[in-house]
């Protein structure tokens, strides 16, 4: 896709552990999701047994009439807030549906010892906690809970389209878990004529990669059940499929763009297995957020092929980086390894290509419009759209949320107002004939005015809701529920999967992300 282009392994039942990367801790909480229900009953009764053998019963009987208060120096104590109660519900039902499900001790997801032979490096080590601590603090994108906001944020229509996203996702999603780009219309009702818009048969990782993120953006991971558990499964059962096992690469390299299918499909496994905390998928999104870290080139960002590949002055852009940064800061929230240095470099190559004067970030050069394969110019005039823009201005809030706890200096303030007021001029708008029609840069500039807020954010969600929500296909057929590619600059790379996918997204903005910036 272009912008928007052994001897002996051992075997066991259930989630698989990596016993050299999993601290006790994790061990338990991952036993108690698979073990049968008798065997938690037996820890209870063994907890219940020590706790009453070391009872001072002479001391209560001395003093049966007393009554012992912990002391917790002077503090008082709070009751537990409704929403951790909630969570903690939410956690039990959680690990009643895993233990339910029998696909969950698929051999697929079977652990293997990772060994790695490497020098050390911040993605080896059995604490991972040490290197980069544990997300969801001021810089947590994935505090909230979709089932807490979705009926207050976003509204009914919203909510309905996305529903009507999802369900045509699923109903196209091939027999072997991934989505294909150029014939997902075989999995078409054969009552109805078949789908329009197909794209590139070599981005079927990266349009995978998004369709799976409308998913998991809606609250739906591979142990949630529900109609979409399933779905999600299978799509990452996929990923686990095709990725590298040298190199964590989650793309087949004949692509020239395999970057950007692996970006895609890295932030999708990772938050995958972030939102599920299901074990076996860990060492597979760490590999893939490796990968990000070793592919970086020399100019601090990332480009569609390695930088040995393409001549060093084209070796990054904005597009790639940007979704390389996103799966960094996905693997900082879900406390996967990372390399603190790629953020601070991403955010550093964001400011060379970001105009100090208008706030307009380039695609490969300072304060450039974004980027059109040849012709598309005429049909998609550059002018008209910013997700260059858009992009710097949301890279640069989880770049914070890292480097500075959410806090902007004040070149970054400075460079958000800027690239608001050209987004505030750029809303939102179907106009098939001026060419303003393009939902790569409605989902960046959603995610970004989102954590503006105010008025900024007031404006951009209107006029984004208006274009989305009015122009999802509602007749009946095999097209209801998606978005028409062929009317989008990029539709011809990722077809009605990609512009499906990314529509859907753009409706997600209510609740996918925290305000990271709080508010302003």
């Amino acid at each position: 896709m272009t912008e928007p282009e052994s001897g002996g392994k051992q075997v066991m039942v259930g989630p698989q552990l990596d016993l050299h990367e999993e601290t006790f801790q994790d061990l338990m909480r991952e036993w108690l999701k698979s073990a049968p229900w008798f065997g938690v009953s037996l820890l209870i009764h063994v907890i219940v047994g020590l706790i009453i053998a070391n009872i001072d019963w002479q001391t209560l009987s001395s003093d049966k009439n007393k009554i012992i208060q912990a002391q917790y120096d002077n503090e008082e104590m709070e009751p537990l807030p409704e929403e951790e109660i909630e969570e903690e519900e939410k956690e039990i039902e959680e690990i009643e549906e895993i233990i339910e499900d029998p696909e969950v001790t698929d051999e697929i997801f079977e652990e293997e010892i990772f060994e790695d032979d490497r020098p050390i490096s911040p993605f080896e080590g059995t604490n991972v906690n040490d290197i980069i601590g544990v997300g969801g603090g001021a810089g947590g994108g994935f505090g909230g809970k979709y089932r807490k906001r979705a009926g207050k944020r976003g509204g009914r229509a919203t909510q309905k389209a996305v529903e009507w996203g999802l369900q045509w996702l699923k109903n196209h999603q091939d027999p072997e878990g991934f989505w294909d780009c150029d014939n997902f219309q075989m999995q078409d009702d054969p009552k109805f004529p078949l789908c329009t818009g197909r794209g590139h048969p070599l981005n079927d990782p990266g349009v995978t990669g998004l369709a799976l993120l409308a998913f998991l953006g809606a609250g739906h991971t591979p142990t949630s059940g529900g109609p979409y558990g399933k779905v999600v499964k299978d799509g990452v059962r996929y990923l686990t499929d095709i990725q590298d096992p040298e190199d964590g690469c989650l793309s087949p390299k004949e692509s020239t763009h395999y970057m950007y299918n692996h970006a895609l499909a890295c932030l999708a496994l990772t938050e995958a297995y972030g939102l599920s905390r299901w074990a076996p998928l860990k060492k597979h999104a760490r590999k893939a957020v490796q990968f990000v870290h070793e592919t970086k080139n020399p100019g601090k960002a990332w480009r569609y092929n390695l930088g040995d590949e393409i001549d060093p002055a084209q070796q990054n852009d904005v597009s790639v980086s940007g979704w390389m940064i996103m799966c960094i800061a996905s693997a900082k929230d879900f406390g996967l390894p990372y390399d603190k240095t790629d953020i601070s470099d991403g955010l550093m190559y964001i400011d060379e290509m970001t105009d100090t004067a208008t706030g307009r970030t380039g695609y490969k050069e300072r304060g450039s419009f974004s980027s059109r394969e040849q012709g598309d110019e005429l049909l998609w005039p550059c002018e008209k759209v910013e997700p260059m823009t858009a992009a710097g201005m949301f890279c640069r809030v989880l770049c914070a949320s890292i480097l500075s706890d959410g806090e902007l200096d004040d070149h970054g303030e400075k460079m958000l107002e800027l690239g608001a007021k050209i987004l505030r001029d750029k809303l939102p708008k179907w106009n098939k004939e001026e060419g303003t029609i393009d939902y790569y840069y409605w989902y960046y500039g959603s995610y970004a005015m989102f954590q503006l807020s105010g008025k900024d954010w007031s404006l951009w969600k209107d006029a984004m809701v208006k274009a989305v929500v009015e122009n999802q296909v509602s007749e009946e057929g095999n097209e209801q529920g998606s978005w028409d590619p062929r009317l989008d600059p990029w539709g011809d790379n990722g077809g009605r999967v990609y512009s499906t996918a990314l529509c859907t997204l753009c409706l997600e903005v209510f609740y996918r992300y925290d305000s990271i910036l709080g508010a302003r």
